[in-house]
């Protein structure tokens, strides 16, 4: 099985060019890369999010054994933005969040975040942030948001991207604090080096899907020098654990 815990539905929100991506690019992108299950969110992550959940809450109803619902949340909305992590678990049945402090330009470490962060706690949330080189998205502050709320479980998206080994460094020391692999560096060993750091049972296969393209970002795990054990955690058995499925 392969499970993707990080790809979008929606218009990008860079617009670095028009996108035409719908659900049925994604079943065939699937099926093409042998991908089981998807998790998704709102691409626009700054541009009417509650809506998005809508859109994202009906794909998963519609392809249940298919897609998995990220809800996106924007704490600049304040005590909407709780409401809106409430409604992702009981109206919507999404699996985890998704939060993108570079687009909504907010650092994940201010007290802004509280009140998400402990209601996404208590309804037992994976989080999943965009983590980057930028100056909202630093993997230095998730670092902070990870030591405030060790009962979280917060997921580094791109493994830091150009931050990587500041990303690496700090997921090794925080068990809470989780790496996927989508967009990560590709240089040599750098997965081995991630495995070496954080152990095998805290890095997540996905494919950022449409932003990235899947066959490198499939293969980064397919065809890296690690066990096949290593990689069937990494391709599934650690998304499984974290979304409870």
């Amino acid at each position: 099985m392969i499970i993707d815990i990080h790809s979008h539905i929606g218009d990008p929100w860079y617009a670095y060019w028009k996108q035409n991506v719908d659900v049925e690019d994604h079943l065939a992108s699937m099926d093409k890369w042998g991908i089981d299950k998807r998790c998704v969110s709102w691409w626009q992550a700054h541009n009417a999010p509650d809506k998005g959940n809508k859109v994202i809450a009906e794909v998963v109803r519609k392809y249940p054994d298919r897609f998995l619902g990220f809800a996106v949340i924007n704490p600049r909305w304040y005590k909407e933005s709780v409401e809106e992590v409430i409604k992702a678990k009981e109206e919507y049945g999404m699996v985890g969040l998704k939060f993108h402090p570079a687009a909504c330009h907010y650092r994940p470490d201010i007290p802004l975040m509280d009140r998400v962060m402990e209601k996404a706690i208590e309804l037992k949330f994976p989080m999943l942030f965009h983590c980057g080189a930028d100056e909202y998205s630093n993997p230095h502050n998730l670092e902070n948001l990870a030591k405030r709320f060790p009962e979280a479980t917060i997921i580094m998206a791109h493994m830091g991207e150009e931050t990587c080994f500041e990303a690496i460094a700090i997921a090794g020391a925080l068990d809470n604090v989780i790496l996927d692999t989508t967009g990560s560096q590709n240089w040599y060993r750098i997965l081995n080096y991630a495995l070496d750091m954080v152990g095998e049972e805290r890095v997540v296969f996905g494919m950022d899907f449409p932003a990235y393209n899947p066959g490198p970002e499939i293969s980064k795990v397919r065809d890296a020098d690690i066990t096949e054990a290593q990689r069937n955690k990494i391709m599934a058995e650690n998304a499984a654990r974290i979304l409870g499925i």
